[in-house]
């Protein structure tokens, strides 16, 4: 299958090129400069039009989004610009091309009052990011076919440059210093090898419509980092935990959250969802073809 990664230098997308890559004809974009990588910018509709016509994938995976939450709060005409607009031009370039397309959204479409989850549970978000992404997923359904809609949450892995949850951690823990992590915000761990092995599963396989795919252990932030900085041979008391609303921040956070996975492990064949014994099993494995110590 010729597949094109739109989005390709974050987190979900590289992972995407490294699981898929070993089958099928996958190539990617990037917002900047990359290596291996054409630049495209997902909010220029003209330019989107023309990589998809001039390339003609057969399927393309939309991993690029403005995910910094706080950031799509204080400049919601951007977080549209990005997150609906930019959405808007790859569904429609998709469906010119008769492309299917498999497109990224979050728990923040949900309040957190009462997860975890079911896809068919009515979305109620809280925040600008969490209505942008809402919409993103509205527009996909509408305008493309075949369409995947990939809900996930607190995605991580070992991958040097990222901000991921991870590797913050890592890099504070590296110096010592305390970390302080909300312990009432509730979620599912999500290793980024696994959800990209298992929304490709899903994509290849044809099933089309909305699916949540995490890890399966639901888990408050704090206590989550806390088994990270065990796994990694740190002190786990170097977390303090505390609650959200001591950060005073832009966009309100869902806390009693997390996604429930059956639809996607009834489909899933070939794949499984991790817990998160294995999937940080799985990171430290990373550093180590890395070549990385904690």
């Amino acid at each position: 299958m010729k597949i094109l990664v739109v989005g390709a230098d974050g987190q979900v997308g590289q992972h995407f090129l490294q699981v898929l890559g070993a089958r099928h004809a996958v190539s990617g974009t990037a917002l900047q400069a990359a290596p291996g990588l054409e630049v495209l910018d997902m909010q220029d509709k003209q330019a989107v039009e023309a990589k998809l016509k001039a390339e003609r994938p057969e399927h393309v995976i939309l991993t690029a989004a403005l995910t910094h939450v706080d950031q799509c709060e204080e400049a919601p005409e951007k977080s549209e610009a990005v997150n609906v607009r930019g959405t808007e031009n790859v569904a429609d370039a998709c469906r010119a091309i008769g492309a299917g397309m498999t497109f990224f959204s979050t728990d923040y479409v949900f309040d957190g009052q009462g997860g975890p989850y079911r896809e068919e549970d009515t979305p109620r978000p809280l925040s600008v990011y969490g209505r942008h992404k809402l919409e993103g997923e509205h527009i996909v359904a509408r305008v493309v076919a075949r369409h995947l809609i990939i809900r996930t949450m607190f995605v991580f892995s070992y991958l040097p440059g990222s901000v991921n949850f991870f590797m913050q951690l890592l890099r504070r823990a590296q110096r010592g210093e305390p970390i302080t992590v909300p312990d009432d915000q509730l979620g599912n761990p999500t290793q980024a090898w696994n959800l990209a092995a298992a929304a490709g599963e899903l994509m290849e396989q044809n099933h089309w419509g909305v699916y949540h795919v995490t890890g399966t252990t639901r888990i408050s932030k704090a206590d989550f980092a806390r088994r990270v900085l065990e796994k990694l041979g740190f002190d786990p008391c170097l977390v303090t935990a505390v609650q959200t609303a001591v950060f005073r921040q832009k966009a309100r956070r869902p806390l009693n959250s997390g996604l429930l996975t059956d639809k996607t492990r009834a489909a899933l064949k070939k794949n499984t969802l991790w817990d998160l014994d294995r999937a940080l099993r799985h990171t430290l494995e990373q550093m180590a073809s890395a070549g990385a110590t904690a």
